[in-house]
């Protein structure tokens, strides 16, 4: 997934300026997608350069002008190509379940408080995207999908065993491995 691909489908809906579409991000896709202003506006300036979208200058003889973008007959069939792709299942860092699978390097005591910690301010960001005003379509299942993914690590981190010793290094010995008969 890319974020020309994103603004693709923003821009697609209705022409908007790089504020709008940022908006849009905050507003429409914030657990699945985010982007600000200093990946917006490059980005959309090669989406130009690749014929996606087109740029209309808006706004009065003084004072600011609005930068207006809309999308492109090759951007819509260039959406349609992403979203035609079969997609698989995004590999990505996650941080999250990254610290969690090195807290056994912690003593117990601080392990618990660990696990503790992420479990409650997973659950502060499951309530704030609930809180979030509702979406349409497929953004919905979209966002449903996000809190439910964090509810699942949620409900593993409350009910997942938090060992008590930390496991011990592995010995400089190599197992000896059993002798083939020739």
């Amino acid at each position: 997934m890319s974020l020309p691909h994103i603004l693709l489908g923003l821009l697609d809906e209705a022409p908007r300026t790089g504020y709008e579409l940022e908006r849009a991000l905050r507003e429409e896709l914030d657990p699945i997608w985010s982007a600000g202003f200093s990946r917006i506006y490059p980005t959309l300036a090669r989406m130009r350069r690749n014929g996606w979208v087109l740029l209309r200058v808006l706004g009065p003889r003084r004072g600011p002008r609005r930068l207006l973008y809309r999308v492109t007959a090759a951007g819509r069939r260039e959406l349609q190509r992403w979203l035609s792709e079969e997609t698989a299942p995004d590999r990505h860092n996650d941080a999250l379940l990254a610290g969690l699978a090195f807290l056994d390097a912690l003593p117990a005591g601080e392990r618990r408080r660990a696990f503790a910690s992420r479990e409650a301010s997973l659950a502060a960001e499951i309530d704030r995207l609930r809180a979030l005003e509702p979406v349409e379509g497929a953004r919905s299942l979209a966002r449903r999908a996000a809190i439910e993914r964090l509810e699942a690590v949620r409900r593993l981190i409350r009910g997942g065993p938090t060992p008590e010793r930390r496991p011990g290094p592995r010995s400089g010995r190599r197992r000896a491995s059993p002798r083939r008969a020739d």
